[in-house]
């Protein structure tokens, strides 16, 4: 399977930056989303929502690695 960085042409160097660039900003949408989550319970709400997407979200991602994990 062709992936984005294999259609750019990226080298080992340029993929490991890439890698490194998600990991960023998926650790800052965390920051992000936990920020979401104070600031619901401080302002007296409760976000459930928010808070009920956290395990739905981290099945997701299990359900797509086991996926890929088993493609050949």
């Amino acid at each position: 399977m062709k992936s984005e960085m294999d259609a750019m042409g990226m080298d080992e160097r340029q993929r490991q930056a890439w890698y490194r660039a998600n990991r960023a900003v998926l650790m800052l949408v965390g920051v992000l989303w936990i920020g979401l989550i104070v600031r619901g319970l401080l302002a007296g709400g409760r976000p459930w929502f928010l808070i009920a997407m956290v395990p739905v979200l981290a099945l997701v991602r299990l359900a797509c690695y086991r996926w890929y994990l088993n493609r050949p």
